[in-house]
């Protein structure tokens, strides 16, 4: 009778233990950057189409037991490859018609960071700035430091005008500003429950050579913890980093004062009282994912082990079935 008691408890043990594992729910959100995006089909199909390529090899990433540090990057390199955005390849200019890119990193179950600010001559900053979070003791490097660690990490320089598109060579020559800002971040939780968060841009067209928005500061334009939620701006930086935006959505949630989609609404109403507007996207421990802008549209696309998948750019997409 023991025996079999002892065999019925532990096989209840390991079923237990089963569940437990089988239940760990992961799940990917990118953005492409809150802006106004017009009604032309073909091109935002095309945004679409490479905001899902993104999603889905992210989300291969944590198929596979990957980190969500791992998909974060994923996807994030993929969309500073696409011309289509403002980040990598297809940037923005400044007022002396040259790129300068910023990205950051976060990894909720450390809390470790990197960022970069000032990238000229490198395609993707956000794979810099996981090499600042993991390679060194630091979290944020610009300027002179920025060339050494490329240096030093033995990585491939591209000429910084092979970042320029013509588009956004004709905006810079009739001093226009680019209506899809195209900032891009992803936010995700892996299969151990573990949040990370990225961003990457080149921030505003037509800016002074040096300004650093909120893209690369930890708690303004990305944040990522595993006991509350990881989160990616985008918008108007100067107003993200006076709001601490994505630290104060994690705040919100981790003092019980907001859910997380309310939480985002919340600070995104805060920053639109302040005459600014931009977009987040965010994933919270319990793999809930939530997303807001205050802008004409926001390239955004999630997929989760829960079976939800979707790739818009308005808000009124999500009604499309």
């Amino acid at each position: 009778m023991k025996r079999c008691l002892f065999i019925l408890i532990l096989i209840g043990m390991v079923l237990n233990a089963y569940l437990s594992f089988a239940e760990q729910p992961f799940a990917i959100i990118v953005h492409g950057g809150a802006g106004s995006y017009g009604n032309d089909s073909v091109v935002n199909q095309k945004i679409k189409d490479v905001i899902s390529f993104a999603v889905e090899q992210g989300y291969a990433v944590l198929e596979k037991g990957g980190s969500a540090i791992d998909a974060v990057e994923t996807a994030i390199r993929i969309l500073e490859d696409s011309p289509l955005f403002n980040a990598g390849k297809g940037s923005v200019l400044n007022e002396e018609g040259f790129v300068e890119m910023d990205a950051s990193i976060m990894d909720g179950k450390t809390l470790k960071a990197g960022a970069v600010a000032g990238v000229r001559d490198f395609p993707n900053p956000i794979t810099l700035a996981r090499l600042v979070m993991e390679k060194t003791p630091h979290l944020l490097f610009a300027g002179e430091g920025i060339e050494r660690l490329i240096d030093k990490f033995n990585l491939k320089r591209v000429s910084p005008k092979s970042l320029i598109t013509p588009e956004r060579l004709e905006e810079f020559k009739k001093q226009k500003e680019s209506q899809r800002k195209g900032t891009v971040g992803a936010v995700a939780i892996d299969k151990n429950g573990n949040i990370a968060a990225g961003t990457s841009t080149c921030g505003m067209a037509n800016k002074m050579v040096g300004r650093v928005g909120d893209s690369p500061i930890i708690g303004a334009g990305t944040y990522a913890k595993n006991s509350t939620c990881g989160v990616s701006c985008t918008g108007h930086g100067e107003f993200f980093i006076r709001q601490s935006a994505a630290f104060q959505v994690s705040s919100l949630v981790e003092l019980g004062k907001f859910p997380l989609q309310k939480a985002v609404e919340f600070v995104l109403s805060e920053i639109k009282n302040m005459g600014a507007t931009g977009g987040m996207i965010a994933i919270d421990k319990d793999c809930n994912i939530a997303f807001d802008y205050t802008t004409m549209g926001m390239p955004c696309g999630f997929k989760s082990s829960k079976g939800d998948f979707k790739v818009i750019i308005f808000k009124e997409e999500l009604l499309n079935k």
